[in-house]
């Protein structure tokens, strides 16, 4: 029997409903090299309360409660506060003008969170072109979040004020992308204190529906029990349920330490956790995710013989492993790619960050027979903010951190910056293997819902190994837009789900697996030809490696002849 919902500061057991500067480098190379960053600015960075009795001269204290409309409590919530006119960014609780946002390095030093309510977090910016150091520069002009209008954003215990001069003034909040944002105007003289209440009201609950989200891609420490907390409660703030928690490193160090790997380092809070995963090998052959680990698994010695590692992961139980950043093709996609997935080590990939999708490349790998879970990862704090895109993983009605991972790694899932997705062939959710005889007719469903404020969906389309099978468009801008239809199936093959919202948000399904006469779901007429990009790729590895003598050159050399061994031997049986 539950208890009776407090505020999540208290309790979260809510019903359903100086070191040296890090860049990664632009992200090109993705070497691991540590460059210096520029000195962060204080002016703008994480706030620190203000003596409660003091109000700066010729304010209006204006006091702020953010209300979780499904349970009347307050929340932690992520604000904006600006000049309705200048669009001048203010930061609680002084009303500081914000000069410069938050930057890389002090997400690398780690937050530690201050208990009173007039704290904020780091200054987040979403707006603009970024440097790599406030934001990365693969968003180039697009929003970190589709439905975040404002410059930056960060995170409050939703109890604060903030003194505010004489004006118009303007305040967003959001509680994540399953509630709808908020934005109210309101003006002030200068003088007194005045009182705000925001109800932040769902707008979907994709919990009550089986799905949680999470982030597979977080960089922070958590070593001390006050980073520990800060991540918690930004994870309340967002709505996030798992926080993923990279260490991550590089042929020389590591950085975001965490405080330890496994069920027993594992912070959960009511329907919220924290686990500790890696994002190494990070080299030019591509960035690695491992999640749920029972310990970090690295070797300089065989560094970039990714296979090793590979192995290692999946050594440990219901570890997963992961290709990051392949929404972008980033860090020299494809160098790497066409060799490591054909170790078959692969359980996910990053389809969705900083906005993009990278369908094509993704179709590409499922007509050569692949099976790969759509995943989705912040990047955070190259990304914006924690679950500006997220992984939603279908675990039925009840949360737990295990069932989570184990449906990721059965494919279970869809990734979203915003709108919500329903797919199932015969009834069977994204992921699933269906055995069908030839001829058989299978029923497909897919549903899409958005809202105004976060995104109405615009072209809902069904994908299959030869490209669009059906789409459905919404000239009327209503909430949801559905599609229906029985599909007959001589041969096996992939299907999947993706919508576009009218603000370019977006989701898309892992696929579901239909098997006929016990056939791989590669695609035989479109085959040949991704062979021979995987091969073209190989070829200019070997290249490089074509003269070395030293072990490593030898060991790439060696792993690069088994892929394309591996690609011979499937176009061989492509043929016949």
């Amino acid at each position: 029997m539950k208890t009776k919902p407090q505020s999540r500061r208290i309790d979260v057991n809510l019903p359903l409903v100086p070191t040296s500067g890090l860049t990664r480098r632009r992200f090109l190379a993705g070497t691991g090299v540590i460059l210096t960053s520029p000195a962060f600015l204080a002016a703008c960075g994480t706030s620190l309360a203000a003596q409660p009795d003091q109000r700066a001269p010729l304010t209006t204290r204006v006091k702020f409660r953010l209300i979780d409309a499904q349970t009347d409590q307050t929340t932690p919530a992520m604000v904006c506060v600006t000049n309705a006119t200048s669009h001048e960014v203010r930061l609680p609780p002084e009303g500081r003008v914000c000069a410069t946002t938050s930057k890389v390095q002090e997400f690398v030093t780690g937050v530690k969170f201050n208990p009173d309510p007039n704290w904020i977090g780091p200054v987040r910016k979403m707006l603009g072109k970024g440097d790599n150091q406030d934001r990365s520069y693969v968003y180039q002009e697009r929003p970190s979040i589709p439905y975040w209008s404002e410059p930056v954003i960060y995170q409050t215990s939703g109890n604060f004020h903030i003194d505010l001069p004489a004006g118009r003034w303007k305040i967003m909040a959001s509680h994540g992308m399953e509630y709808i944002p908020v934005t109210e105007e309101f003006e002030v003289n200068g003088s007194g204190e005045r009182e705000k209440t925001l109800r932040l009201e769902r707008w979907i609950n994709l919990p009550a529906k089986g799905w949680w989200s999470g982030d597979v891609h977080v960089h922070h420490p958590s070593s001390a029990p006050e980073q520990r907390e800060y991540l918690l409660q930004y994870a309340f703030a967002e709505d996030v349920h798992v926080v993923n928690l990279l260490k991550m490193g590089h042929h020389t160090g590591t950085q975001f330490p965490q405080a330890g790997f496994g069920r027993k380092f594992r912070v959960q809070r009511g329907n919220f956790a924290l686990v500790s995963g890696q994002e190494d090998p990070r080299s030019t052959f591509g960035h690695i995710i491992g999640l749920n680990l029972e310990a970090m698994v690295r070797d300089t010695g065989t560094y970039d013989f990714y296979d090793v590692t590979f192995r290692g992961i999946h050594a440990q139980k219901e570890a997963l492993v992961g290709f990051a950043h392949f929404a972008w093709n980033g860090c020299d996609l494809p160098r790497g790619f066409p060799w490591y997935v054909t170790t078959g080590e692969l359980d996910f990939i990053e389809l969705l960050q900083f906005g993009m999708v990278n369908h094509s490349d993704y179709a590409d790998y499922l007509n050569l027979g692949f099976r790969l879970t759509a995943a989705a990862g912040s990047d955070i704090p190259w990304g914006s903010t924690m679950g500006e895109v997220r992984t939603y993983v279908h675990t039925g009605e009840k949360f737990g951190v295990d069932d989570w991972f184990r449906n990721l790694k059965a494919g279970h899932t869809f990734v979203s910056n915003g709108p919500a997705l329903e797919f199932t062939v015969d009834g069977e959710l994204p992921g699933t293997e269906l055995l069908r005889p030839a001829g058989a007719r299978v029923r497909i469903h897919a549903r899409a819902t958005g809202q105004a404020r976060i995104g109405l969906p615009s072209v809902l389309r069904l994908q299959g190994p030869n490209g669009v099978m059906k789409e459905v468009t919404n000239p009327n801008h209503e909430a949801q837009l559905s599609l229906e239809l029985e599909h007959t199936v001589e041969s096996s093959q992939w299907l999947l789900a993706s919508v576009v919202c009218h603000n370019q948000a977006l989701a898309h399904t892992t696929p579901v697996y239909v098997v006929v006469n016990s056939q791989p779901t590669w695609n035989r007429q479109l085959g040949p030809g991704i062979i021979d990009k995987q091969l073209a790729a190989i070829r200019k590895m070997e290249s490089e490696f074509a003269q070395g003598t030293d072990p490593r050159s030898a060991g790439i050399r060696e792993r690069l002849t088994n892929a394309r061994k591996f690609y011979a031997n499937l176009l061989d049986k492509m043929s016949h």
